[in-house]
């Protein structure tokens, strides 16, 4: 009997652990750009009419504390000559004050560039919609707004700079 019940245990704990498996790999990266209202630094609300439609869409999500973040966002301010291409969207979660000490100094050659724009996630939509697995999260969308690769921690920024420009 003892045996039995640990056996009917062990078929449950794994039933559970294989859908919740399921589950988790059907919910990644949003494979299209989904409804969201940011706000800009002006505190104009920015939503997904809003994007650019002729272009390739980047989304970066950070946070401004984040070690990773402020590495690769700093990479990608060193190489950004060569990203044309694309509309830079820079979400954040922190206020404005922060998100702009964060730009000053991490990524100083993409702030104010015409194809950048900083973006607070004020409502927390961010994670519920684009459903990033870790910060920073990097999103290439196409001018259609479906999803061509998604970046996460410790991403090789050539490799983003290839998706953007091919």
């Amino acid at each position: 009997m003892h045996q039995r019940k640990y056996f009917l245990i062990t078929i449950i704990f794994i039933a559970g652990c294989l859908i919740s498996a399921t589950i988790y790999a059907q919910s990644g990266p949003a494979q299209n750009i989904p409804d969201f209202t940011f706000y800009k630094v002006n505190g104009q609300p920015f939503s997904r009419k809003d994007l650019t439609t002729n272009k390739k869409i980047v989304f970066v999500f950070f946070d401004v504390t984040c070690d990773h973040c402020q590495k690769e966002i700093n990479a990608m301010s060193g190489k950004f000559d060569v990203f044309k291409k694309a509309e830079f969207y820079l979400v954040s979660m922190d206020n404005f004050a922060g998100i702009q000490l964060f730009m000053k100094k991490y990524a100083s050659k993409m702030n104010g560039k015409p194809n950048v724009t900083l973006l607070t996630d004020a409502k927390q939509q961010f994670i519920d919609r684009f459903l990033p697995v870790q910060y920073p999260a990097t999103y290439i969308y196409s001018p259609k707004g479906k999803l061509i690769k998604y970046f996460g921690q410790n991403s090789k920024v050539a490799d983003i700079v290839t998706t953007v420009n091919n």
